[in-house]
């Protein structure tokens, strides 16, 4: 008796990890904003919520109007930094719901504006799956669900988008976004 209260029990707890760790791979869960950011006291009905990170003069959360685009989010943030890689940000891209969206840094850089260009950056619009397999922290079968998923959707618009991706969760893309951009 007390083995199958045991079972059970266990049961329970292994189904509660289970669904735990299913909710974490919804891609929605980064498309949320931070209601503590400084920059949005609250959230309008119809607003959105767009959160930059990275290479922006002012990092923070910003409440825009669905349709209006990257570039006007970056405006609200002060711009970009001398740093930012222009070729992983897409400014025309059209914002109709809230997003977090990290702007890369240019690969090599330095306070004097040196780029190492041993250091290359795969476009994930483009690249084959064993040019994104080449990428450190990406799998051959991640690479090929990449290229799967491009086929199927069209080309990624904000590199955020790769996280809905099978498999690419938060941690994958912190390991991969410096290595990747948008074509132009």
């Amino acid at each position: 008796m007390a083995l199958i209260v045991k079972v059970i029990i266990g049961g329970i707890v292994g189904l509660f990890i289970v669904v735990a760790g299913l909710m974490t791979l919804d891609p929605k869960i980064n498309k949320s904003y931070d209601s503590d950011d400084p920059n949005i006291t609250s959230l309008d009905e119809g607003s959105i919520a767009v959160t930059l990170k990275g290479q922006v003069i002012k990092e923070g959360t910003y409440t825009l109007e669905p349709g209006q685009t990257l570039s006007d989010a970056l405006e609200k943030a002060g711009g970009l930094t001398s740093s930012a890689d222009k070729r992983g940000v897409n400014e025309d891209y059209v914002l109709n719901e809230s997003i977090t969206i990290y702007v890369p840094a240019v690969s090599g850089y330095t306070q004097s504006c040196v780029i190492d260009d041993t250091d290359t950056k795969v476009n994930i619009n483009t690249a084959t799956a064993n040019e994104l397999a080449s990428i450190p922290g990406l799998s051959q079968t991640l690479a090929e669900r990449i290229v799967a998923y491009r086929e199927a959707n069209g080309e990624f618009k904000v590199l955020e988008e790769i996280q809905n991706v099978l498999g690419i969760g938060s941690k994958t893309f912190e390991k991969i976004r410096d290595y990747i951009i948008l074509s132009n």
